[in-house]
């Protein structure tokens, strides 16, 4: 299994919108072939932290993500945060940042050692 994981903190009058908009794509997320599990948890304060996670029985379905227009839709919430995002994803060959994430979207990725149909 393979998992993505963004932390990002907006301002509480934001939290709102965004994680309205995440819990929609979380549902078309969900029905993705190869999605085990997808979830946002908010967590509120004189800040607020919104907390991402998806896990994907593959690499191959977590690249497909990747290059969706789902994953765009996200990248596009996570820019609103008021401080830099933490991206991590864990991967059979060790856990990556952002990085990972471009190099799919711009088709330069490079298979995980260990994956199979990469």
């Amino acid at each position: 299994m393979v998992r993505m994981t963004v932390s990002w903190i907006v301002l509480p009058q934001e939290s709102g919108p965004i994680a309205a908009a995440v819990h929609e794509l979380m549902l078309a997320t969900r029905a993705e072939r190869g999605c085990v599990n997808c979830d946002l948890s908010t967590h509120l304060g004189e800040r607020a932290r919104l907390l991402y996670v998806e896990e994907w029985r593959e690499e191959i379905d977590l690249r497909r993500q990747l290059r969706s227009d789902r994953f765009a839709k996200l990248a596009e919430l996570v820019e609103r945060a008021r401080e830099r995002p933490r991206v991590e994803f864990e991967l059979p060959g060790g856990a990556r940042g952002l990085d990972y994430a471009e190099e799919v979207r711009q088709g330069r990725e490079k298979p995980t050692p260990g994956t199979l149909g990469a």
